[in-house]
């Protein structure tokens, strides 16, 4: 590898095989070819110099985890016992349970200023604490054995946590409720809301059934986030002797997050975002604007430093460096961009908050107003001219806009980029539509169906991989299982679209579906390399608004089904790959996926765009609209990858394949919204576990680093869980803690001058 490439070259080891020349696709944003894998790089169970089971084969002086087909083959074990099974009384209750607290914890969360998810690795943690709980009842009798089948098995334990995570994501149906009830003045009866947020997650489900094979069972297509969830899992099941070292750990480190996160949630928000220049300069807009950020829609925080590890989050943590270097790139040129289109006056930004949400209206002197959308509706909540003409159009802050604008060039640029890089990956989804296609699935059906199929599927990518062949032990999922999820899913859609009225055409939503379709392929594609996807809402409400003009409902509807079911199907074949690695049933899968404080920035955005698009689009964002620019970003982003792609085919020393458009032009519109003084201690917290940690410290890396992980997450999360209902008003009566020095009721806690949505 080149000097100036972004991993460390390896060091030869006594595992050396050719894949220690590959590149890490963990941390690189293309694919890289697949090779076959020896008898030399499977993992060991023993090693007499070894530190234990896990870290077998791996010393202080290599660089033995430096690629993301030796971290698979060397940490992650194939032993299996495909006669397990997972499904047992204690499996579903614990999955129930703990679906429960995922559901309700990441509904707190979404209701943040910051947004955040639920930890995978906390779940795992959790369940595997109640799983071995469980198995200290006494087995005395039909009844001791229901409820104690045995030792608590990694099967069991997969069930579970898979279960919870697809609950303990927030559905965007939540968001067209709410907005909804606050705006529209509509609540559809809890059947009707029911059914359609579990037919715009099922449609998901249904569509990644013709991805899965794509992006699972290629060993290019690794789920970094995945990856060190299958490796907690084997250390917790294989080696019960380092799992209760690893537990000790746990809760220590879990204790003491919970006890200090009482002070930057409770007792001392300015630890939120510590600002040494708003300390200097308590009188400057600029200075607020720039650094200030520990509270929501403040500043940039530029150079803040957050303690509070709900909003720095962990994800730094296990996010691969490519990705993380990527963010950096666009974390700076987004503060230099935002700054300089405010003082710059672009869109009149200076009539208008530095960061905000909601629409707003200019009158003839200057002066703003949120924007007043009843005064534009009819009883049918559709746009009316005349008083659209009569009240005028709406405007956006200046960083929502230019937010709009880079995160649809983010759109384009995705797509361009994993044609570019990522054909071949892709071309086999069409091939059915060539004659040769069509030929060679005739001849691939089993007519003679009553009889079993001695034609074994041979998958590209997966030669030598020792996980897919230990999952040939199992029996795929019938593809019809998610083609009947998906049409039951879109009639059930349906139905929900014309029962509550929101004015959205069959063949609309029909439209909404292919484009989550084709969308997913992209996404999962950038996904399952890089571990970094954005939720496309902005693009999907554009295409809606010019589908179905000046309805905002329907738009809203529009983009639920358009959106919502992508991030599902990414999501799940996140599950499956998970499941993949750990040997567990696919059909297990099938059958379980089915101020400082608060904020509603979610459902306001998620609303003011829906006024603007499905309202007024023509007008808004049309050739003559102030913010004509916006669409325009999905042409201009189709030309952003491909200079990086010819540099690389020209001088492929340059290493420009490193760069990934698609997450640059993200992190150019990311500080837009919410708090932001976590991204500094995100990058260097990130950079220093992935870039020296993971690279020069293996053995240690390996031992302790996710255990730290889910510590960290599952302290924040339990004590952002009982504070809530505690103190947050959660319960309905709020308790805050009395103003002083440190926890500022009246302005910002970081002391930076209070602007007032200047």
């Amino acid at each position: 590898m080149s000097d100036n490439s972004i991993n460390a070259s390896p060091v030869e080891d006594n595992h050396s095989t050719d894949l220690d020349n590959k590149e890490d696709i963990i941390y690189n944003a293309r694919p890289v070819a697949t090779n076959s894998i020896d008898e030399k790089t499977k993992p060991t169970s023993g090693d007499a110099d070894s530190v234990d089971s896990e870290t077998a084969g791996l010393t202080a002086d290599t660089h033995a985890l430096d690629t993301a087909l030796k971290l698979v083959t060397r940490t992650l074990d194939i032993t299996d016992d495909p006669t397990q099974s997972p499904f047992t009384f204690r499996s579903f209750i614990l999955g129930l349970g703990l679906s429960t607290f995922g559901a309700v914890l990441a509904e707190i969360f979404y209701f943040k200023p910051q947004t955040v998810n639920v930890n995978s690795i906390f779940l795992i943690i959790i369940a595997y604490c109640l799983g071995e709980a469980t198995t200290l009842i006494p087995r005395a009798g039909a009844i001791g054995r229901f409820l104690n089948p045995g030792p608590f098995s990694q099967k069991e334990h997969v069930f579970i946590v898979i279960m919870a995570n697809s609950a303990a994501v927030c559905a965007l149906g939540t968001e067209q409720l709410a907005a909804q009830a606050l705006y529209y003045d509509e609540e559809p009866n809890g059947a009707s809301a029911i059914f359609m947020l579990l037919s715009s997650q099922c449609i998901g489900y249904g569509l990644l059934g013709m991805m899965r094979k794509m992006f699972v069972y290629p060993t290019k297509f690794v789920w970094p986030l995945t990856l060190p969830l299958a490796s907690l899992f084997q250390s917790m099941h294989l080696d019960k002797t380092l799992a209760k070292k690893r537990l000790k750990i746990f809760w220590i480190i879990c204790v003491c997050i919970m006890v200090w996160e009482l002070i930057p949630e409770y007792i001392m928000p300015w630890t939120v975002g510590i600002s040494i220049f708003c300390l200097a300069n308590q009188n400057s807009a600029l200075f607020t604007y720039l650094f200030g950020g520990a509270n929501g829609d403040e500043g940039l925080g530029f150079l803040g430093w957050c303690m509070d590890w709900q909003y720095i989050t962990t994800d730094c943590l296990v996010l691969p460096m490519n990705t993380l270097l990527n963010q950096l790139f666009g974390y700076f040129i987004c503060v230099a961009l935002t700054i300089g289109a405010y003082y710059g006056n672009v869109w009149r930004a200076k009539d208008f908050p530095f960061m905000a949400q909601d629409l707003f209206k200019l009158y003839d002197n200057g002066t703003t107003t949120v924007y007043d959308q009843t005064q534009i509706l009819d009883s049918d909540n559709v746009v009316d001219d005349a008083k659209l003409e009569a009240y005028g159009l709406p405007w956006f802050a200046t960083s929502n806009a230019m937010s709009m604008l880079v995160m649809n060039m983010a759109i384009t640029a995705a797509v361009v980029h994993v044609f570019l890089w990522n054909w071949n990956d892709l071309k086999f989804m069409f091939t059915w539509m060539t004659p040769s296609g069509v030929k060679e699935k005739f001849n691939s059906v089993n007519w003679k169906f009553w009889t079993k199929s001695e034609r074994v599927e041979v998958f590209p990518g997966t030669e030598g991989d020792p996980h897919f062949a230990a999952m040939q032990a199992y029996k795929e999922t019938p593809a019809w299982w998610y083609h009947a999820i998906l049409f039951i899913s879109i009639i059930i859609g349906l139905i929900c679209c014309y029962q509550q009225r929101t004015q959205l055409p069959w063949w609309a939503f029909l439209i909404a579906v292919a484009i989550s379709w084709f969308l997913s392929l992209v996404y999962a594609c950038i996904y399952g390399i890089t571990g970094f996807y954005y939720q496309p809402v902005t693009a999907i409400q554009m295409i809606g608004a010019y589908m179905v003009p000046k309805k905002p409902v329907a738009n809203m509807m529009f983009t639920l089904y358009g959106s919502n079911s992508l991030v599902q199907a990414l999501l799940m074949l996140s599950d499956l790959k998970l499941a993949y690695i750990v040997k567990s049933q696919r059909d297990v899968l099938l059958s379980v996926e089915g101020t400082s404080l608060w904020s509603g920035q979610n459902v306001q955005s998620y609303n003011a765009q829906a006024i603007a698009w499905g309202g007024a689009a023509d007008k808004i964002f049309g050739r003559d609209g102030e913010y004509w620019q916006v669409p325009m970003g999905l042409f201009y982003g189709i030309f952003v990858p491909i200079p990086f792609y010819v540099i690389h085919k020209l001088w492929p020393k340059l290493r420009a394949d490193y760069v990934n458009t698609f997450i640059i032009l993200n992190w150019l519109g990311w500080l837009s919204v919410g708090i932001n003084t976590s991204l500094l201690p995100y990058f260097m917290f990130g950079i220093f576990t992935q870039g020296y940690l993971r690279k020069y410290k293996a053995v240690l890396f390996a031992k302790w680093h996710l255990t730290t992980v889910a510590a960290i997450a599952g302290g924040t999360s339990i004590i952002v869980f009982i504070l809530t209902f505690a103190v947050s008003g959660g319960a309905g009566v709020s308790r805050p803690f009395p103003e002083w020095w440190g926890n500022s009721l009246s302005g910002n806690v970081d002391h930076c001058k209070y602007t007032n949505g200047e």
